[in-house]
């Protein structure tokens, strides 16, 4: 092979087959001797060959050596494992992407498990950035100190705000083990991206909640500046979550500072909502007593006839119990509606509702049950939104 190289040298054409690069150049005259001969003295034959061949040998040989080393280096050959499948990926760092990986025999549920990944990595930097709750506290009127929390437990919208924020996601590499065939896939979040998207998302919730403060403050209404209060706290608490995201994902970790304090806005509910009392007037006392307790957990205060705004009144039609292989049955409508001083009606809302027992005795004390689930689920966004 070397004979090959010198001869091509000497010819002025150096040409390296099988995968490496040609190059055709005229020979260069070496100073001092002549063109045709390259001998001293003159060209006569008797003369010596002073042809530096070693030299020339041992350069094409370093280049050689330095081109095989290169090619060494840079290429991981068909079927090599990439750096991302048991750590970190030099094409995707961290400073610049989040990233997923999945692994599974089909290539679609791979994919699936590597976004899974994705989002659970958000979530873990995210849930590290929250605080598991805000509280608000007042004084009423009279001097006495009451304390109303608004809890957010750690993590409880950041589901939600990382499927929104993973739709940028895209698979930047597969790879198959050639041993056990299982399929390798790598999602990437580009950090840049998804930290102008959650931008962009705060700054709507900011309009929405300017709008919400805005209303509270113009209307008269008592019962929509609480709905409207209600709205800009909720609208900062989901802001609060992106917050959080955003600082997980943007470059240095920077977010966008908030217009209000959530403390603030907070308060300013607090107070709306201790004007509001709320009497409860129903045929059966223990839907009374039930319903008075549903007003009570969803933050309203309750009040003689004199003292409330509005009436909630509250009853329950129910259909004839029937019994069934050994079970008896109750079915029926529990039915609410709030009206104000001048019996007007500012909502009505419904529920069907069925309890069973194998006595028949116990139907009524379950019914109330469910009941009280029902409205400490359902009574404070059933209210508010007869504000609309």
């Amino acid at each position: 092979m070397m004979r090959l190289l010198e001869s091509s040298i000497y010819s002025g054409c150096f040409r390296l087959t099988g995968g490496f690069v040609s190059s055709r150049r005229k020979p260069q005259v070496i100073a001092g001797y002549d063109e045709g001969l390259q001998r001293r003295g003159g060209g006569s034959s008797g003369g010596q060959d002073i042809r530096p061949r070693r030299h020339w040998r041992l350069l094409v040989l370093l280049m050689l050596l330095g081109l095989l080393a290169a090619c060494a280096s840079t290429d991981q050959g068909p079927g090599s494992q990439p750096d991302w499948v048991s750590g970190k990926s030099s094409q995707f760092p961290g400073s610049q992407y989040l990233i997923g990986r999945g692994q599974a025999a089909q290539r679609d549920v791979a994919a699936d498990r590597a976004r899974a990944d994705l989002a659970k990595n958000i979530e873990v930097l995210v849930v590290a950035e929250s605080r598991d709750m805000v509280s608000a506290q007042r004084r009423t009127q009279g001097g006495e100190v009451v304390e109303e929390t608004f809890s957010e437990a750690a993590g409880r919208n950041i589901v939600t705000s990382t499927r929104q924020v993973i739709r940028g996601a895209r698979i930047s590499d597969t790879w198959q083990d050639p041993q056990g065939g299982d399929i390798h896939v790598l999602v990437s979040l580009n950090r840049a991206e998804a930290a102008r998207r959650l931008r962009d998302e705060i700054s709507l919730l900011d309009d929405q909640t300017r709008v919400a403060i805005e209303r509270a403050r113009q209307t008269d209404d008592l019962l929509q500046k609480i709905a409207s209060a209600q709205r800009a706290v909720d609208k900062q608490l989901q802001r609060n979550e992106l917050q959080r995201m955003l600082r997980v994902v943007a470059l240095g970790g920077q977010g966008v500072s908030p217009k209000w304090k959530l403390a603030e806005l907070q308060a300013e509910l607090l107070d709306l909502q201790s004007r509001l009392k709320i009497r409860v007037q129903a045929d059966d006392g223990a839907l009374a007593s039930v319903a008075a307790g549903g007003l009570t957990a969803a933050g309203f205060m309750t009040g003689s006839e004199e003292e409330a705004l509005y009436t909630l009144q509250a009853r329950f039609s129910a259909g004839p119990v029937a019994r069934r292989e050994g079970w008896y049955w109750l079915r029926g409508n529990l039915v609410l509606t709030l009206v104000d001083r001048g019996d007007n009606v500012r909502g009505t809302a419904s529920w069907p509702l069925k309890v069973s027992a194998q006595e028949k005795a116990l139907l009524q004390a379950r019914l109330m049950q469910l009941i009280d689930r029902t409205l400490e689920d359902e009574l404070r966004a059933v209210i508010l939104g007869f504000a609309q």
